[in-house]
């Protein structure tokens, strides 16, 4: 008899060795999204720290440049005889009495001068209905140009004894008693104390009346 012969279909078996890399790619994958959600949860929790501290550093920075032009200020009286009309006199002049005119750190802009016997600060702020008000000396006259460089035909808006910052926002820190940072007033003899009352019925100082310079 003659058999039958099956004819024997080999029956495919699967490639063992593609399903550890495949695998091995989705827990990567699964990995690298848990990895950006967590550093995502930490840069949201680590910002407002890092902004925190810029402020600060901004903040620390103001005053000693404020303090620098109220320094300079002095300087100038003393050297000149005469508070200066423009805060660019402090570093046009010659000798200088500032290295550098420095911008308000807060803005990026530029400072304030602060007028004789004007309220320290900006107009209406901090300064209640029927506040008595000082009124300032007569600007002192710019010189026609002389040895010391001096120039002609500016315009006449001093005399200046100190500067405050151009930003109207709240700060981390008090100056002065003050929480705004265009409150912050710093003027000559007075930037480097440690305390400084205001006068009686004012939010705000006023800007002393210093004697007549000494010439």
């Amino acid at each position: 008899m003659n058999r039958l012969r099956l004819k024997r279909t080999p029956i495919p078996v699967p490639d063992r060795a593609a399903k550890p890399a495949d695998a091995q790619r989705g827990f990567t994958l699964v990995a690298v999204v848990i990895g950006i959600a967590i550093l995502t949860i930490l840069i949201a929790a680590v910002a407002p720290s890092i902004g925190v501290v810029m402020k600060r550093d901004r903040e620390a920075e103001l005053i000693f440049r404020g303090r620098q032009y109220a320094r300079a200020v002095g300087l100038f009286q003393r050297r000149y005889g005469r508070y200066p009309n423009q805060l660019k006199e402090l570093y046009e002049n010659r000798p200088r009495t500032i290295r550098h005119l420095w911008k308000d750190p807060m803005c990026n802009c530029d400072f304030q001068p602060l007028i004789q016997g004007m309220p320290c600060g900006p107009i209406g702020v901090g300064q209640p209905p029927g506040a008595p008000q000082f009124p300032g000396p007569s600007p002192t006259p710019t010189p026609s140009k002389t040895a010391f460089g001096s120039p002609t035909g500016q315009q006449v808006v001093g005399p200046i004894v100190g500067v405050r910052s151009s930003v109207h926002k709240e700060g981390l820190r008090e100056w002065r008693g003050q929480k705004f940072y265009d409150q912050w007033c710093f003027i000559v003899g007075d930037a480097d104390r440690d305390t400084v009352g205001n006068l009686p019925g004012q939010g705000l100082p006023i800007v002393p009346l210093y004697p007549t310079p000494r010439k």
